[in-house]
């Protein structure tokens, strides 16, 4: 799988390429040991092979980002291929950073725009035939702040419509399909804005793009664990740590500058 000879059949003579070491954790460690912990339950087996199988280290670096000009760019073709409300869904999630179905499941009820934030209460989760609503991938609601250049089209994308219903609302008033919205505008949009050689472009990106942004702005470690909903402010530093290195030199500089106001003042003090 890391060097793509796997054998599969894709449609339209493509051909297979080598997975990224998150996706053969994925597939190794989530599904396919998955599988194989039912059968040792079952007792087909004694024990599963996969828990201790030897994956490739995963590399957070991979992760894909956009700039602020690029998501400009992929926000604008939203609404040329869509409507008004499938930019406002890209800026959304590149500048406050919750997960495209969190968005998606966000009410009216949740946002707070006199203050500038929302309630992360719930997220759509998928299966292979429905959605259903259930909490947050932390277990546990969270609040975000909202940038202000975001509050005059939410106010007017939520004006006249009840707490219940959906901020981001589908054409005839429901919540917007996660599926569809891809299919029908995030790919065409892609296209739109010249992005579809950015190899691993996906929503998700637009969140791994907030992260960058917010510690490019002097965001801290625990302040973005908390907007993000991850479980751990280690996690955090797990996938995005190394967005932080040039922070480690102003901490140095800072411990620089006081160390020397202090033996300043003890001199004058003499």
């Amino acid at each position: 799988m890391s060097t793509g000879d796997y054998p599969v059949d894709l449609r339209h003579e493509r051909q297979p390429k080598p997975l990224s070491p998150r996706s053969v954790k994925s597939i190794v460690k989530v599904v396919f040991a998955g599988v194989l912990d039912y059968a040792v339950k079952a007792k087909y087996l004694t024990e599963n092979p996969a828990r201790d199988a030897e994956i490739p280290k995963t590399e957070y670096k991979d992760l894909v980002f956009l700039d602020i000009h690029e998501i400009k760019a992929l926000a604008d073709a939203a609404e040329v291929v869509g409507r008004p409300v499938d930019a406002l869904v890209i800026r959304f999630q590149s500048y406050v950073g919750i997960r495209i179905n969190e968005a998606f499941a966000l009410q009216v009820g949740d946002v707070d725009l006199k203050n500038r934030k929302a309630r992360i209460r719930r997220t759509w989760k998928n299966s292979a035939t429905v959605q259903r609503l259930g909490p947050p991938k932390s277990g546990k609601p969270r609040t975000v702040a909202i940038p202000k250049f975001l509050i005059k089209p939410l106010k007017e994308q939520v004006k006249g419509q009840p707490d219940t219903a959906y901020v981001f609302r589908a054409v005839k008033g429901g919540h917007i399909n996660d599926y569809n919205w891809r299919r029908t505008i995030w790919h065409p949009a892609v296209k739109h804005a010249h992005l579809q050689d950015v190899e691993g472009l996906t929503p998700h990106s637009l969140r791994h793009s907030y992260a960058a942004i917010a510690i490019k702005a002097g965001a801290d470690v625990k302040l973005l664990q908390r907007q993000m909903g991850h479980a751990s402010a280690s996690l955090t530093l797990d996938v995005y740590g190394f967005l932080f290195p040039e922070r480690l030199e102003q901490v140095a500089e800072a411990v620089d500058a006081e160390r020397t106001a202090v033996i300043v003042s003890k001199r004058v003090r003499r």
